[in-house]
């Protein structure tokens, strides 16, 4: 036995404990990770409350960016909408006069919103409207048969998918006025020969005015780029200070948890955890808010029903969602680092530090 090998024996046995049979460090499981980091954060809840609002106010300047964004572009296209029911309605009183007591026929195959609208401003303005061709939902206004004839018709009004539902003017007098708004085609064309009255107005916007609009949608579209790459990076940098300081908060216990077993790997686990849980919570309450604020401060100028009303709730959850994931994303990229100076700690240094 060479010098110093008894020192090396186990008490009260007679081998020796081979020097890779010890092991330092223990792999801990996530749910541990887990506790600890819940318990880290109910204990420095003041700290907790600090990143979580870096994290929420982050995201809630995104939500309302994006929402906002939605938000005006709906408003936009239902305003739009509603200057061209007015020209279309003008328009239609200038061919054939006050539109009181007016007997009307609508030939609407496929219609939408605008062709919704004409009819119930037809109706507000004291016509007589028959629909045919689709089902609206505006009050004061007849279904038409078609079967039937269309007696006594001061004006037929053609709009949307028309053509196929051109058969049923037989029955309407030659000399009565047909009136068509865009979708100008070759059914079209055929009434113009068959010696009917028809008229082509156009409520399409010019040339240079549709290049001003799409210039300017650009300029909205880049400069909400820009305001969404700000608010990101403020979000990534609030975070990972904040993380940043839950470590150097944490050295003693870092330097415990190390001397005690715990590997490099689960430190980082442990922070990673952490963030993540940050930034679920945090993105969450942000969103929510963002999105609330858009929604009251455009309800307050436009008014609340016209702005819930125009916007898609569809597409405003998925913002929220796409908020919500890059919300944690953000936060797990800003934990990164704090985590890897945690787990590059010497455990002696650590707990010979005093913050």
């Amino acid at each position: 036995m060479k010098p110093g090998d008894d020192g090396a024996r186990a008490a009260g046995q007679g081998k020796l404990i081979e020097p890779t049979a010890a092991r330092d460090q223990a792999v801990l499981p996530t749910a541990i990770a887990f506790r600890i980091c819940m318990r880290g954060i109910r204990t420095r809840m003041g700290r907790s409350l600090v990143t979580l609002s870096g994290v929420a106010l982050g995201i809630a300047f995104l939500m309302s960016v994006l929402a906002g964004f939605h938000i005006k572009k709906a408003l936009q296209a239902d305003t739009e909408r509603m200057r061209t029911i007015e020209r279309m309605v003008s328009m239609l009183r200038a061919e054939i006069g006050i539109l009181k007591g007016k007997r009307i026929l609508v030939l609407a195959g496929s219609g939408g919103e605008t062709e919704d609208g004409v009819v119930s401003a037809l109706v507000k303005k004291g016509a007589a409207v028959r629909i045919a061709g689709k089902e609206v939902n505006v009050d004061g206004a007849e279904r038409a048969d078609l079967r039937a004839g269309f007696p006594a018709t001061d004006a037929v009004v053609l709009m949307g998918d028309y053509a196929p539902l051109l058969e049923s003017l037989g029955g309407v007098d030659v000399r009565v006025k047909i009136i068509l708004f865009e979708n100008r085609n070759d059914a079209f064309e055929r009434l113009a020969a068959e010696g009917r009255a028809v008229k082509h107005l156009s409520v399409a916007l010019k040339e240079e005015e549709m290049t001003r609009i799409a210039r300017r949608e650009a300029e909205e579209r880049y400069r909400m780029y820009w305001i969404l790459g700000v608010s990101l990076l403020i979000t990534v940098g609030g975070i990972s200070n904040a993380m940043l300081m839950s470590v150097t908060e944490r050295f003693r216990e870092i330097g415990t948890m190390k001397c005690l077993g715990a590997l490099s790997s689960f430190v980082v686990k442990m922070f990673l955890i952490e963030s993540s849980l940050m930034g679920f919570v945090g993105s969450a309450a942000g969103g929510l808010a963002g999105l609330l604020f858009a929604l009251a401060a455009y309800g307050n100028v436009y008014g609340f029903l016209r702005t819930i009303s125009a916007v898609n709730p569809l597409l405003l959850a998925g913002q929220l969602v796409g908020c919500l994931v890059a919300g944690v994303a953000l936060s797990v990229v800003a934990g990164i680092y704090p985590a890897r100076v945690a787990a590059r700690m010497i455990p002696a240094v650590a707990l010979a530090t005093n913050v």
